[in-house]
C-alpha cells in the first residue's frame, strides 16, 4: 500500500473565486484525503495517496504552481535522545539510500514536467512569425509579367 504524501504548492491565487476553482480542479484527483488553501501565503496543502504530477497538471494552466514540499504526510515524532544510537544494518542503510534517491528522482521529474509545461503553454513562444522572401532573379521558376 503506498504511503500518504504531503504536497505543498504555491499558487498565484488572489480571490475566493480562484480558491474555489482551484479546489474544484484538484478535488477530482483520486487518492486525496484532505485539501487546504491559505490565501495569505498563497499555498495549497494536499495530503493523500496521489501522484503529484497529476495534481500539478490540473493546476498548471491557470495558477502557475510551484512545488514547495513533497514528503511524508505525518511529521516524524521526536524521540528523546538515547545514550548510544544503534547502528543500522547495511541492508537498512541501502534501503534508506534507495528511498532517498527515489524521492529525489521523483521531485526532479516533477520539476522538469512543470518547466516543460510552462515552455509549452507560454503564449510568447507562439508569437514567432516567419517571412520568406524570394528574389525573382535567383528563382528562375517564377513567371513575371512586366
Amino acid at each position: 500500500m503506498p504511503e500518504s504524501k504531503k504536497l505543498v504548492i504555491k499558487l498565484d491565487i488572489h480571490e475566493d473565486k480562484d480558491k474555489t476553482k482551484a479546489l474544484k480542479a484538484v478535488s477530482g484527483v483520486s487518492g486525496i484525503e484532505s485539501l487546504a488553501i491559505d490565501l495569505k501565503d498563497q499555498k495549497l496543502t494536499i495530503i493523500g495517496e496521489m501522484n503529484p504530477l497529476i495534481v500539478v497538471g490540473k493546476l498548471d494552466k491557470k495558477w502557475r504552481p510551484e512545488i514547495l514540499v513533497v514528503g511524508p504526510a505525518k511529521e516524524p515524532e521526536k524521540k528523546p535522545e538515547e545514550k548510544k544510537p544503534e547502528e543500522k544494518k547495511p541492508e537498512e542503510k541501502k534501503a534508506d539510500e534507495d528511498a532517498q534517491k527515489k524521492r529525489k528522482e521523483e521531485e526532479e521529474a516533477i520539476r522538469r514536467f512543470i518547466e516543460t509545461q510552462r515552455a509549452y503553454n507560454n503564449p510568447c513562444m507562439c508569437m514567432n512569425q516567419r517571412y520568406c522572401v524570394h528574389l525573382v532573379e535567383e528563382d528562375h521558376r517564377v513567371c513575371v509579367i512586366l
